[in-house]
């Protein structure tokens, strides 16, 4: 009897040892397999960026004006009335944005020729302070550089037709993006319908409540970090002005675009008003005072005032921040470092809610 029952238990154990290695077998099956799928998703978006950028744009853009779109349905207005009015809202600020962002460019070429001399002037004294023998610099600049070469990559030909490329460029993606943000609204109720029809109602209203917290935090994100960055843009444009520094709007401008990158946007940003205050001034009363000025304001507006008005705000580890900043950098680009931070907010809510992945949203969380 103790024989048949030793048996038994070997059995049992034998059957639960395979078990458990199988389900072990399965699950690393399962990890290799998700981290070829992540490969793979991520080589699509970096080698289809032209697509997947302003499609990310276009449900951000969705989410943004989904509140206007809910109170033009509450009153009865025709979804195609709705849309309309959405485009057009977007058309006229990028209009706004393109006519002041050209004539801040244009500007600068037109006024930035007039810095020759004191460049001129810098760079002999740079010459002369550290002693360069300037017959191997002559030597070098017959020899060594090709001006032919350079001629032909600094002709104003080859300027002119870069910026319109870049601008045709521009304005495609921007008719890409309007024409996803209409396909999303218009299928945004078909879509929840679908997905009732295939899931319990517990499943449907917590994808509903996924969406929606989705949408409140990236709209609170981009108001918020809208306004700062408009108050930050206005502080140091003022400053730049008073101390009498050239191109206080496209500093300003600078400011505002470049603020939207968490942590080292801010750096850049106060970097261009004081390289022209340089060399303007040289080494001046003005270089020190609009340095202090600048970095004051920046440290006050992303250390003080920022973190009460967002309060929790999108509730991510600052060592996430900075990774997500040098991978979407890397996938898209500078467009990718403004869109790190909504992005990852976006994928730690989903990942919120499936519970295999709980701890990884735990770990991108700073509460």
């Amino acid at each position: 009897m103790n024989t048949i029952n030793k048996i038994i238990t070997d059995s049992l154990m034998k059957e639960k040892k395979d078990r458990d290695n199988s389900s072990r077998e399965f699950n690393t099956i399962k990890f290799f397999l998700g981290i070829i799928a992540l490969a793979i998703i991520v080589i699509f978006l970096r080698e289809l960026k032209t697509i997947f950028i302003p499609l990310t744009f276009a449900i951000f853009l969705s989410f943004m004006f989904q509140p206007l779109n809910r109170f033009l349905y509450s009153k009865k207005i025709p979804i195609i009335v709705n849309i309309l009015v959405i485009v057009i809202i977007i058309l006229i600020l990028f209009t706004v944005l393109g006519t002041i962002v050209y004539t801040s460019v244009s500007s600068f070429v037109t006024d930035f020729p007039k810095y020759e001399k004191q460049l001129t002037t810098m760079i002999s004294g740079v010459i002369t302070t550290l002693e360069i023998p300037m017959e191997q610099v002559t030597f070098y600049l017959q020899n060594k550089v090709n001006w032919l070469q350079m001629a032909d990559k600094l002709s104003l030909s080859k300027i002119v037709s870069g910026t319109m490329g870049n601008f045709i460029d521009f304005f495609i993606k921007l008719l890409l993006t309007v024409a996803f943000m209409i396909f999303i609204i218009l299928e945004r109720t078909k879509m929840f319908k679908s997905v009732g029809k295939v899931v319990t109602e517990d499943e449907a209203n917590h994808f509903g409540d996924v969406l929606n917290n989705i949408e409140k935090q990236i709209k609170t994100y981009v108001v918020n970090k809208t306004l700062i960055s408009l108050v930050t843009g206005f502080i140091s444009m003022f400053f730049i002005a008073i101390f009498g520094i050239d191109f206080v709007v496209m500093s300003g401008l600078l400011i505002f675009i470049l603020n939207y990158i968490p942590n080292i946007g801010s750096i850049f940003a106060s970097a261009f008003p004081i390289i022209i205050c340089f060399i303007q001034y040289g080494f001046s009363w003005q270089l020190i005072a609009i340095s202090v000025s600048l970095i004051s304001t920046q440290m006050i507006m992303g250390n003080i005032i920022e973190p009460k008005v967002m309060g929790t705000g999108l509730k991510l580890s600052p060592l996430i921040v900075l990774i997500s900043l040098i991978f979407w950098y890397w996938v898209w680009g500078p467009v990718g470092m403004i869109l790190a931070v909504p992005i990852t907010s976006a994928i730690n809510l989903i990942l919120k809610g499936i519970p295999s992945m709980r701890v990884v949203s735990a770990v991108i969380s700073s509460d």
